[in-house]
């Protein structure tokens, strides 16, 4: 592919709801997810779906994840006995807590 530049024209950003389920004490996936010509973002609990008709050719769909900042590895996914399970290790291999972070960062 040529050296074309790219703009960013649309955003998703996993942001947990912090205050879900009965209780309002749960953490609940979602997606904020923001586009180009909107007035603001939006949040969508769903799963994102993107239909590459509504995509022009050269269309790079990006994927961010943050790393941990102690040893800066990406969060481990769940596995037991070899099955990889939805949702992540609460904490780094280094020690870093992932749940105390992100009830800091969405709370």
């Amino acid at each position: 592919m040529s050296n074309i530049k790219r703009r960013e024209t649309m955003r998703a950003e996993m942001k947990p709801d912090m205050y879900g389920g009965p209780e309002c004490d749960q953490m609940q996936p979602r997606w904020w997810t923001y586009a180009d010509g909107d007035k603001d973002g939006d949040f969508e609990h769903q799963p994102l779906t993107l239909d590459a008709k509504m995509f022009p050719p050269g269309t790079v769909i990006s994927v961010e994840e943050p790393v941990c900042p102690k040893c800066e590895e990406s969060r481990e996914p769940n596995c037991k006995n070899g099955k990889y399970l939805p949702g992540f290790v609460s904490k780094c291999r280094c020690g870093f807590n992932w749940d105390d972070w992100t009830g800091n960062e969405y709370s």
